[in-house]
This record gives structure tokens, sequence and C-alpha cells, in this order.
């Protein structure tokens, strides 16, 4: 259940970032917008979306840690 929401979250952050959901980038190219440029980056291919998973999962756990305290 969780993971379903974690996808939907991190798939509306991108949207929200102005990038398609679906379309493959490289790490390069994240790398190079946050300028963090490096040579030797991961040359792997991920939908967008997966870039802004760690930011949803986060999301969702502070979310549940509020509604279990109110």
């Amino acid at each position: 259940m969780d993971q379903d929401r974690i996808v939907r979250i991190a798939r509306a952050m991108c949207r929200a970032a102005r990038m398609d959901p679906d379309k493959p980038l490289s790490i390069q190219a994240i790398r190079e917008e946050m300028r963090f440029a490096q040579t030797d980056a991961d040359a792997s291919l991920l939908p967008a979306w997966r870039y802004f998973q760690p930011e949803a999962a986060a999301f969702v756990a502070r979310h549940r840690l509020r509604a279990k305290t109110a």
C-alpha cells in the first residue's frame, strides 16, 4: 500500500518539476541539473519519477508519523 502511494507521489513530484515521469533520464543529466556533474556518472537509464522516489518515501514516512501523533 505504501509503495503504491510512494510511486504516485514521486510521479506527481516529477510532473511538478515539469518533467515527464516516464521519460528515461540518465543520472548524468540529473547531476548536471543539480550542478554536481561528474564525468564518471552511471549511464543507466531510469524513468524520471524514480529520482523523486526517495523524497516521496520520506514524505510518506513523515505523514504517517504525523498521523499517529495527531
